[in-house]
């Protein structure tokens, strides 16, 4: 492995010493430690804002969907209420005696047919 030598160049005075000892040669390390967590936090950030447009988007679609279902919900209600008017009329007991007696021919029974059964 290589090693890297550094030196302080005194160029003039004790600020000048100064300013060159606290220039650390881990400068360019912490740059790109710097660097890769700004990538890091805008990989997150854009990651984050796709989900939120996805979700959005999701709840909008399922928001349509739930307003069909309920349309359809509706229109189902109102068909099973207008079949169950109709299935009422059809066995109502004046109906039957009606078709009875004029569609299929069928007569009032005579007092002697009748037999009454205990």
């Amino acid at each position: 492995m290589a090693e890297a030598i550094y030196k302080t160049i005194v160029v003039s005075g004790p600020e000048r010493e100064q300013a060159a000892t606290s220039s650390s040669p881990l400068k360019g390390v912490d740059r790109h430690v710097s660097l890769s967590t700004l990538a890091v936090a805008l990989v997150f950030i854009g990651c984050s804002l796709l989900f939120n447009v996805w979700a959005h988007h999701q709840v909008i679609a399922l928001g349509y969907e739930i307003s069909r279902a309920s349309e359809e919900e509706q229109e189902l209600l109102k068909e099973s209420k207008k079949l169950r008017l109709e299935l009422a009329a059809l066995k109502s007991p004046k109906r039957i005696e009606n078709v009875a007696l004029k569609d299929l021919g069928f007569i009032n029974p005579q007092k002697e047919q009748l037999i009454i059964v205990r």
